[in-house]
């Protein structure tokens, strides 16, 4: 990921021109609310956006505490990989969220938490109808039966 800069850089997302959100994330219990709300914010916003753990605590009710534990909840489940440049000083410089929705996708060898069907086998909750009027046609005289 080295290259892309700092602030935000988005992974594979569902959606691009709205936020749309794959729902394995949102229905998986063993992440809180905080960390799905964090990830809501950040989705929001165009690649570039210039992030902090402070930027995210001044836009939210919560504290840096609380953001840090959330941005750390969102990597430990794959939804968020996060780098950080040093400068030629040895400082810390900028940092680099990649945030991704389908963690499945971005990294083959890990599966699904949420115990929901994953992309590769969706399962559609109305398959529709199929089209079953059959038009006969009779080639010998042109017309239709």
């Amino acid at each position: 990921m080295s290259g892309f800069g700092a602030g935000i850089r988005r992974g594979v997302m569902a959606a691009d021109q709205f936020t749309r959100i794959a729902n394995d994330l949102f229905r998986d219990p063993k992440i809180s609310f905080k960390a799905k709300g964090i990830f809501g914010y950040i989705s929001t916003h165009r690649d570039g956006w210039q992030i902090t753990v402070a930027t995210l605590a001044r836009h939210g009710r919560e504290r840096v505490d609380a953001v840090t534990t959330g941005l750390e909840e969102l990597e430990n489940h794959g939804f968020l990989l996060r780098e950080r440049d040093r400068n030629a000083d040895g400082t810390l410089g900028q940092a680099l969220y990649c945030i991704t929705d389908l963690p499945v996708l971005q990294s083959p060898s890990s599966q699904p938490e949420s115990g929901y069907p994953g992309l590769a086998e969706p399962v559609l909750a109305d398959p529709g109808t199929k089209n079953t009027i059959v038009k006969k046609t009779n080639n010998q005289k042109g017309s239709v039966t």
